[in-house]
């Protein structure tokens, strides 16, 4: 009798045992799956990203229709429409030197719906006093297009019967006759910070006009009511080709094919690269501002918008996310300084 009552303790320890061991195991087996879930659901969550365009999107464009950035922002939004099957509407707002389409955008619903194409004159803009707000707090900085031609580059242009055929004629006789020959240009933005480079390097005096858009340069300059004034290659060639206008060099560091620069002549103070930008409203998702940026290069790389850039001496790539955003910085804190010193 003690002999089977010592073989059921000992049947049973060991059932008891086979028990806790499995639970034990089971415990475990359930707690390495969840910790793997868990582990895959992070993993996924950091390489998700947002779709952008959900919906038909609003493109400011803080300039009159028909200037450079105008012409650029509607090939690029052709693009989007064609990659992405959805409404891109430019809306052209330049009242207050663009400063009310700056508003409307900073004033937008994060959410991807409305951007805006502009330049990185702004920084000028603000950091002279002219609009309050620092674009890179203001907005969600999203882009930045590099020049993959000359045809964005600024150049000086005059009249085309201009008794000026170079800049060096054109400052010795601004030094000669202070403030009688007319710059078009508008307050405050880089256009004026260019102006008052050129002043400083030919140690001359120009009166400055205003000039917001470049269609009111263009237009200012040839139809003789503003001396000089500075506009796209691509914008002034089809009116160099005409007879309307001349130009006496570039803006940019390094001068194209067929125009030295004015560093390039010798005015090693006056140079400036403009480069176009885009922004959206500030607050948004990092995953959108990616997103967008990657759709804005895809658009650009589109066989038919990079053919049409190109025909209008336009084409540029895109910076990709990280690049743009060491960019819009480096913009922040150069002409931060080159204002500081002008004013100093």
């Amino acid at each position: 009798m003690k002999k089977v009552f010592a073989l059921i303790l000992s049947a049973a320890m060991i059932l008891s045992l086979a028990a806790c061991g499995s639970a034990s195991d089971t415990a475990q087996t359930t707690a390495t799956t969840a910790a793997a879930a868990e582990s895959q659901g992070a993993s996924e969550a950091e390489t998700k990203t947002a779709q952008w365009p959900t919906s038909d999107v609003t493109v400011i464009v803080p300039a009159a229709a028909g200037g450079g950035t105008d012409i650029f922002a509607r090939a690029v939004a052709d693009g989007l429409q064609r990659t992405t099957g959805k409404n891109f509407t430019i809306v052209n707002v330049d009242a207050g030197s663009g400063m009310v389409g700056f508003e409307q955008l900073r004033n937008a619903a994060p959410d991807g719906k409305t951007i805006m194409f502009w330049h990185s004159g702004i920084y000028v803009t603000h950091f002279t006093g002219q609009y309050e707000y620092n674009p890179n707090t203001a907005f969600s900085p999203l882009a930045v297009f590099q020049p993959g031609d000359d045809g964005s580059k600024q150049v000086f242009v005059v009249k085309g019967d201009s008794k000026w055929n170079s800049l060096e004629e054109l400052l010795a006789d601004a030094k000669a006759n202070p403030g009688t020959i007319t710059y078009g240009c508008a307050a405050g933005g880089s256009a004026e910070m260019v102006a008052r480079m050129l002043m400083t390097a030919g140690d001359a005096e120009l009166r400055l006009v205003d000039a917001a858009s470049q269609t009111d340069k263009i237009t200012g300059v040839a139809g003789g009511n503003i001396d000089v004034s500075a506009i796209t290659l691509n914008s002034a060639l089809q009116y160099v080709e005409s007879g309307d206008l001349k130009i006496l060099g570039v803006v940019d560091k390094e001068g194209t094919e067929d125009y030295k620069s004015a560093y390039e002549m010798g005015y090693t103070d006056c140079y400036w690269t403009q480069n176009l930008v885009v922004y959206g409203p500030a607050g948004m998702d990092e995953s959108l501002c990616r997103a967008i940026n990657e759709a804005i290069a895809a658009a650009v790389d589109n066989a038919t918008t990079t053919e049409a850039l190109k025909t209008a001496r336009m084409y540029n790539t895109v910076a990709d996310y990280d690049s743009s955003m060491a960019m819009f910085q480096d913009y922040e804190t150069s002409v931060q300084a080159a204002v500081a010193a002008m004013n100093g």
